[in-house]
């Protein structure tokens, strides 16, 4: 089964004023597993955008500090792009949109539990299609 390298660099808050919500950028590359530390893995890495915006009905409910809000939204948006790789329908940006439709008054996850998206590794494999390609 094919495997993908995903590697996530620094997070941008890009909200625009004026907006009813928060918005951040967590960047990352994905590469096939089996490219890394070869001389084709820069050539064979895609750069990618994740953008989580949350709506403002959500902070006041789940109190989360600046610092671990950024990780729950990190540990929401990472889970999409796995699933779009392993799906094999991974864009070049996904958008990740979070409010009442979506996510309940109750806190989603432990912060202390989520590691720091800078610098975050993630190893997700594709499943295996049937058919011909």
């Amino acid at each position: 089964m094919k495997s993908t390298r995903i590697t996530f660099g620094t997070p941008t808050d890009v909200t625009n004023s004026g907006d009813d919500s928060r918005s951040f950028l967590f960047p990352f590359a994905c590469v096939d597993l089996d490219l890394v530390g070869s001389p084709e893995e820069t050539r064979f890495t895609s750069e990618h955008r994740l953008i989580v915006t949350v709506a403002n009905d959500r902070l006041p409910a789940w109190n989360y500090s600046d610092a671990d809000l950024l990780k729950v939204l990190f540990e929401i948006g990472h889970r999409t792009v796995a699933a779009n790789v392993k799906a094999g329908t991974l864009q070049r940006e996904v958008r990740v949109r979070v409010h009442c439709g979506t996510h309940s008054r109750e806190r989603p996850y432990d912060p202390a539990r989520i590691i720091e998206p800078g610098g975050a590794v993630f190893v997700v494999e594709e499943k295996r299609r049937i058919g011909f390609n």
